[in-house]
This record gives structure tokens, sequence and C-alpha cells, in this order.
């Protein structure tokens, strides 16, 4: 059942590649791509280890399925599924349509294939596959810009792939056998290690082998952005894992080469990236930057061999959280750029926030895990490089806040343009966009399924720091304000800053004076009422004065009347002192 399985998951997209040879198929070969990385999917969760080895094919072709394969066949059959049903949309009614259908199933089956390739042949010829097919991606739409950027990705395809022929022949050599797996025990040579890296640091992105990439994002159509960033980047990662004998002999010369270069990416592409206008450009530099992290656990691993076994499922674990997030994204803004409702666009928007903050690592999110697992892994390995890669990751959750923030704004500003097929019915993009975004939000709770290994698990020491987030935040929202700054004017943008407060003056200016106003009316309303009070109180002192002239009055009336009847009032006479 494993070898059916094993040939299934080739020959599904393959044979729907041939079947657009013929005119009356190539429409329902569109409908039905969608279901041509289903096989390798199911062989990816499904099936157990095993190799299948084919004498006559090639130079004795061997494929199979290891630990590591299963989890990269995995989230590769994913988002190839994901994008498939994407560019049925999308591609429905281009006059290209053929063309690209043709070389995007001939992409994924050189990317599927890389992964279960088991020898260097076999190896190297799908890896071609996948990167010359690639390029009918890249010039779809036949414009100055397309033709710009496939002639830039074909030339680094071409020294990419000679770099890769030769390391492979000279490992080979070296190594006494074309399997992969006694290249990986092997004490390979410093030059063909050099070439090794050479030729699949070019697919991965590190500068400065980087300039096809964002470049490529941009020209091509959404789904074939969504792949070419989420899976096919991948691949030089899945290429160095599966060649070079990491973990076993170090390569101090080419570690700190390739430490070096990663601490350039992450930073150099996060600066360049924040000036682009496309949003497919930010995340194309936002791949090169998260591609940069990647790079660190290699070289931390050719500089220390010990640590490789702690390295290795966090490598692991970074490209799948990767590969989830960033096609998400890319889909999401195809969907994005499909849709004219304000409400529909601001639900997009809150979606696609959720795989921008794990990219950025935002705490408890797929991003953070990885970020703090390769810290706790990076302990195991030099300890001069442990100071600087611990800086460096920490700061890596300011620049890609920094890229995530320059995203949206873009993305609202100037959305990648939709066929018009997919803005009459922009329903269909539904399913894969909330599909990856509800995956890579819950790829830290999948993960233990994904990849069922007690070595794949991932955990880290302690929780994720917020604030290089809170910081990229901080500098974005400092950002935008200073453009808007200089758009508008200076002395506008202090008299929109300082209207608030004039407003709140005004306001409290206002009040002041109708109270000043009431306390006037107040002050005159007084006086009135104590000459009242004054009036009231002087009829009552009059009432008093009467009464007592009336008592005098009755006595004086007394006394008249006693004199009138003889009666001499009694006068007492002091008596004369002795």
């Amino acid at each position: 059942m494993s070898d059916v399985m094993l040939y299934a998951a080739i020959a599904a997209p393959l044979a729907l590649a041939v079947l657009t040879l013929l005119p009356a198929a190539r429409a329902l070969v569109l409908r039905l791509a969608v279901i041509a990385p289903l096989p390798a999917l199911a062989l990816a969760l499904l099936a157990p280890p095993s190799n299948l080895s084919e004498s006559w094919l090639i130079m004795g072709t061997v494929i199979g399925l290891n630990s590591v394969s299963k989890i990269f066949l995995a989230f590769t059959a994913i988002l190839w599924a994901a994008a498939a049903a994407t560019a049925r949309r999308w591609m429905r009614g281009d006059v290209h349509a053929t063309g690209f259908i043709t070389c995007f199933l001939l992409a994924m089956t050189g990317n599927i294939g890389l992964i279960l390739a088991q020898d260097a042949f076999s190896f190297y010829a799908l890896f071609a596959l996948m990167s010359f097919a690639s390029f009918g991606l890249v010039v779809h739409a036949r414009s100055d810009k397309a033709y710009r950027a496939g002639r830039l990705y074909i030339a680094f395809v071409v020294a990419g792939e000679l770099a890769l022929f030769a390391g492979l022949l000279l490992a080979t050599r070296e190594a006494g056998s074309s399997l992969l797996a006694d290249l990986r025990m092997a004490e390979l040579s410093g030059l063909s290690v050099s070439l090794l890296i050479g030729g699949f640091a070019v697919k991965l992105g590190i500068m400065p082998l980087h300039f096809w990439l964002p470049p490529a994002h941009g020209a091509a159509p959404v789904p074939a952005s969504a792949v070419l960033s989420g899976a096919m980047i991948k691949a030089g990662l899945f290429g160095m894992i599966a060649t070079l004998p990491l973990g076993l002999h170090a390569y101090p010369d080419h570690a700190t080469l390739m430490l070096a270069a990663g601490l350039v990416t992450i930073f150099a592409a996060t600066l360049i990236g924040v000036r682009e206008d496309s949003p497919k450009a930010v995340l194309g530099f936002s791949s090169v930057s998260q591609m940069g992290i990647v790079a660190l656990a290699l070289g931390a691993g050719l500089m220390a061999p010990t640590a490789w076994p702690a390295l290795l499922p966090v490598a692991v674990f970074l490209a799948a959280h990767h590969a989830l997030a960033k096609g998400a994204l890319f889909l999401g803004a195809g969907m994005f750029g499909a849709i004219s409702a304000l409400r529909a666009r601001l639900i997009v928007m809150l979606a696609l926030a959720l795989p921008a903050a794990a990219l950025a690592g935002l705490v408890a999110t797929s991003g953070a895990l990885g970020k703090e697992a390769l810290k706790t892994a990076l302990e195991a390995g030099s300890a001069a490089w442990l100071p600087w890669l611990t800086i460096a990751l920490s700061l890596s959750g300011i620049a890609t806040t920094l890229l995530m923030a320059r995203f949206g704004y873009t993305l609202w500003k100037q959305a990648p343009p939709a066929p018009e097929s997919v803005r009459a019915q922009p329903d269909g993009l539904v399913v894969p966009v909330l599909g990856l975004v509800a995956l890579s939000a819950l790829l830290p709770m999948a993960w233990s399924l994904i990849a069922r290994e007690a070595r794949f698990a991932v955990f880290a020491d302690k929780p994720a720091d917020p604030l290089p987030i809170i910081a990229g935040m901080v500098i974005a929202l400092a950002a935008v304000i200073r453009a808007y700054a200089l758009e508008v004017g200076t002395s506008a943008f202090i008299g929109q800053i300082a209207a608030p407060f004039v407003t709140l003056h005004g306001r409290i200016d206002a009040a002041g004076r109708r109270r000043a106003r009431d306390l006037r009316r107040v002050s005159r309303r007084i006086p009135v009422m104590l000459s009242q009070r004054a009036e009231s109180l002087r009829l009552g002192q009059t009432a008093i004065a009467a009464l007592v002239l009336a008592v005098i009055a009755v006595g004086m009336f007394e006394l008249r009347a006693e004199e009138a009847a003889g009666v001499a009032p009694v006068i007492e006479t002091p008596l004369p002192e002795e």
C-alpha cells in the first residue's frame, strides 16, 4: 500500500500536467488541480516511513519517506492544495490559463518529488523541474515587469542549479554512494559543502542571493506567489538537511559565513521591505527576513554538531510555521483585492492579523514558540555566538512587526488586482484562505499530531517576550505619523495636532463665560432680594413700635383717670440723714 501511495504522490500532478496537452481536457485539469496534492498529503499523514527502489529509472531511483520528509510533505501538500483551489478561480477566463496550470502542476511534481527522493540524481532532477517550471509562473502576466522578474529569476536558478549539480557530483564521489543517507553520513570536503550550500541558499533566498525572490513574488499571480514563498523556498532548507552531514562534522568557516549571512538577512531585508509600495513585495522581503532566522539554525548546526539534534526539530517547525502563515497572507491579499465592501475588507484584515501576528512572534503563537525554542536550542551550540544570536532573535520581532505593519498599510492602499472572475465571486477564496489562517493559528496545538516522534517535539523554557512586538508597533505608528506629516505638510499637521487642544480650550472658555454670566445675573438679583427682605424687616419693626406706643397710651389714660377721681399718687420722701 505504501508503494502505491509513493507512486501516486508524484504521478497525480504529473499526469494532470500531461493531460493539458489535450485541448478538450484543459478545463477539466484546471478544476481537478486541487486534488493533485491530496495523495501526497495522505502519504504524509497515513503511511509509515519506507523506501522504494527503481533501478531501471534514471540511474537507479530511490524514493521514500522518513521522519523529516513526512513533515515537509504534509505542509507542502496543504499549501499546494490551497493554492490550487485559489488558482481554479483565479485563472478562470485567463487566456494564459493553460500555460499557468501546466507550469503549476510541473512545479508541484518537482516540489513533492524532491521531498520523496532518496538519491542524489532523482533529487536533482526533481529540484530542477520545480525551479525551471516556476519560471512560467513568474512570467505569466507577459508584462515588462514580469519579464524583468523572470530574467532575474532564471539567472539565479541557472547559477544555483550549476552549483547544486557540481556539489552533488562531488559529494557522491566523496561518499562513494548516490544515496542521500550516505551523503549525510560522509565527511564531505569543504568545496562540496560550499557548492551545496550555495545552490540551496539561492532557493532559500539568503542575502546576497535573494535578489530574485521579491520581484518574482510581485510579478507572479497570487496562487503562484503563495507556493513560491510558502513551499518552494523551503526546498532549500530541506536540501541542506537532506544532503549535509549536519550533526556529525563541524564546518566552522561555513558556519561563520552562514551565521553572518543570517544576521544580515534578518535586518537588511526589513530595511528594504518597509520602503516597498506593493504588499506582495513586502511579503517577499518578509520571507527573506524569516529565512535569515532559519539560516541561524543551520549555521549553529554547522558550527556545533552536538547542537543539531536540538536544532533540527526547531528548524522543521519554523519551516511549517512560515509556510502556513505566509501562504495565508499571500492568498488573503488576493482575496482582499477581490472584494470592495468595507465590512468584508475589515473582516479579511482581521483574519490576516492572525498569521501576521504569528510571523511577528506574538505571545502564544507558533512564531513565539519557534523563536523561544530556537533560543533554547542555540544554548547547546557556540558560546561565542550565543549572545549575538539571542539578541538577533529578540530584535527580529521588531523587524517582522514593522514588515507586517507595512504589509497591512500597503494592502489597504493598493491591494493586488484580481481578475474579473474572482471579483464577481470572491466566495470561492474563503475556504483556502481561512483554512490556512486556522492551520497557522492552531499549529502549536496540532504539532504533536503532525510530528509524532518525540525527538521532533518543540518546547520553550519560557514564554515569549512581548516587548519586541510592542516596540515594533510603536516604531510602526511613529513611521505612519511621520509619513502623514510629510504628506499634509508640517504646518497643517501641527494644526491638526493642536486642533483638539484648541477645541478643548474653546469649550473651557465658553464654560467660563457662561459661569461669569450666571454670576452677573446672580449678583444683580441679590440686591433686589436684600431690598425685599429689608422691607419685610422694617414692617415688623413698625408693628413693634406701634404696640409700645399703644401700651404707653393705655398707661397714660389710666393715670389721668385716677387723678380725676381724687386719688393722689403716693410720693415717698426720703428720711433726712442723721
